[in-house]
């Protein structure tokens, strides 16, 4: 989703403000917004009512100060640690400005780094300041993320050059009353210098100065002036000359720019070039001439948006601290966290889902198959696990089935043979009741009772002989009450015997 980067640049005289618009891939700038303001002027509803006019609806707000409230140093340390250099430069910045500690907040930004330590550009700005800003801001329901310098800011707009950006070269931008001069080596900034010169810089200040040669002396006289300026700034910041045909890239737009340009050349002779004669990266062709106005709010958005390589401060320091990235990041975590809860909650209901269609089938096939097994046994009334007790049923009655179907898997006879041998067997002239008489497979297993006990050894004995069983065995022979014996017959069957009943007789 595209977010909107609003980048201001408020000063005694003007408010300027430019808008970006940034995807996941790329950035566009959208506009450049400009209001002169009145001396009696409510600045903080000025800005709320430039916001909404042109309905910016900006996700991340910028501000920077002007270069007259703030005082910076170019500083070189002998260490590189981060800790070390956030501990030793407000001292050694203290030293060289009328200020305490406790009436400053102190921020850096790294120049370069080398074996030797590390060039750091050093900037302060006093507390009062800094509150009447932020007050001014929140007046206009702003919160910035950042408070950058201007003079420094404005430098961000070189990386719209892309590889036409000269190695080497001069940076000059602003007007009569601010000038920034900033010299780069190797693409790398150097040093830099705001300038405020005192001469007269209001149409009547220069009615007043003017002499019999008009307005255009008047004006001659101070662009002059302000480059003789310009070439000592150059001369501190090189440590000595520049070289000849060194460029010089002018951002500065206005009546006298052309003006500027030539006495640059001429007096310090360098090689200058408007920044807007090159083409700028993402910068609609509407908006190409407008981005000398508007460098330092236009910087500012880029270093929000391209960090990388950006050079800036932020005095958002100590009890000045932007806490709204914070709340974001708690926000974003209460979010991420509602969200995972969702998902698992999701997860639990897709699975209890899932379980109650899978119960329901399982209930509607255990439902089939106890059917199918109270019809198939109808007279089996406790039903405790259907497979089993089918099973069970099954063995059964395929058991029964050998049996009545005349087969006798160990001797191969059929029970009919059986059968015709033990009464075959028996003697006539012994009387016997059969009060069970039950055949499986292996031996026929007879309850019954005769007249003595003499009686139940015979039937005993004519069973061994008829070598038809293997073994012959009488149980639980005993008297019953009605003066009979009652016994039992186990009769093995012979496994190696094949005829039939036929070849036993009787005795």
């Amino acid at each position: 989703m595209p977010q909107r980067v609003l980048a201001l640049e408020i000063d005694a005289h003007e408010l300027k403000g430019a808008v970006i618009e940034t995807t996941f891939r790329d950035y566009r700038v959208l506009g450049f917004y400009r209001e002169d303001i009145a001396a009696d002027a409510n600045v903080s509803d000025q800005v709320r009512s430039l916001i909404e006019r042109h309905k910016m609806q900006p996700g991340t707000v910028l501000s920077s100060i002007p270069g007259d409230l703030v005082a910076f140093r170019t500083l070189s340390l002998p260490f590189r640690d981060r800790k070390r250099l956030d501990q030793t430069v407000p001292f050694e910045l203290e030293n060289q400005v009328p200020f305490g500690l406790d009436e400053v907040v102190v921020d850096y930004h790294v120049l370069r780094r080398d074996r030797s330590g590390t060039v750091v550009l050093a900037a302060l700005v006093q507390r009062k300041d800094l509150q009447q800003h932020l007050a001014l801001l929140g007046g206009a329901g702003l919160d910035p993320k950042v408070v950058d310098l201007a003079p420094l800011a404005a430098l961000n707009v070189l990386t719209l050059l892309g590889a036409e950006l000269p190695e080497n070269f001069v940076y000059i931008d602003g007007n009569l009353r601010r000038t920034v001069v900033a010299l780069y080596r190797g693409r790398q900034l150097v040093g830099l210098r705001t300038l405020t010169p005192a001469v007269p810089v209001t149409a009547d200040e220069v009615e007043a100065t003017a002499s019999g040669n008009g307005h255009a002396d008047a004006e001659g006289a101070l662009v002059k002036g302000l480059v003789g300026e310009i070439r000592w700034t150059l001369l501190a910041l090189n440590g000595g000359p520049i070289e000849s045909d060194l460029p010089c890239l002018l951002a500065r737009g206005g009546p006298h720019c052309d003006q500027l340009g030539h006495e640059l050349a001429r007096q310090v002779g360098v090689v200058v070039r408007r920044l807007t004669e090159s083409r700028l990266r993402n910068v609609p062709p509407t908006l190409q001439t407008e981005v000398e106005t508007f460098a330092a709010p236009l910087g500012l958005a880029l270093r929000e948006i391209a960090p990388n390589g950006a050079v800036g401060v932020n005095f958002r320091q100590g009890e000045f601290a932007y806490h709204r990235g914070q709340d974001e990041l708690r926000r974003a975590l209460w979010r991420t966290g509602a969200l995972a809860a969702l998902v698992v909650a999701l997860v639990i209901v897709n699975t209890y889902m899932s379980y109650q269609q899978l119960a329901g089938r399982l209930d509607a096939l255990q439902a089939q198959i106890r059917g199918v097994f109270t019809r198939t046994l109808p007279d089996v009334h406790r039903v405790v696990d259907e497979r089993a007790q089918l099973k069970s049923e099954i063995e059964a009655a395929q058991k029964h089935l050998q049996i009545l179907g005349g087969l006798a898997p160990v001797s191969g006879v059929t029970a009919i043979d059986v059968l015709r041998t033990i009464t075959a067997t028996i003697p006539e002239n012994i009387k016997i009741d059969t009060d069970e008489y039950i055949m499986d497979p292996e031996a026929v297993r007879i309850k019954a009772n005769t007249d003595s006990f003499e009686a139940v050894d015979t039937i005993k004995q004519q069973l061994l002989n008829t070598h038809y069983f293997g073994d012959v065995q009488v149980k639980e022979v005993k008297n019953a009450p009605d003066g009979k014996v009652d016994f039992r017959l186990v009769l093995a069957l012979n496994k190696d015997v094949s005829g039939s009943a036929g070849t036993a007789t009787k005795q």
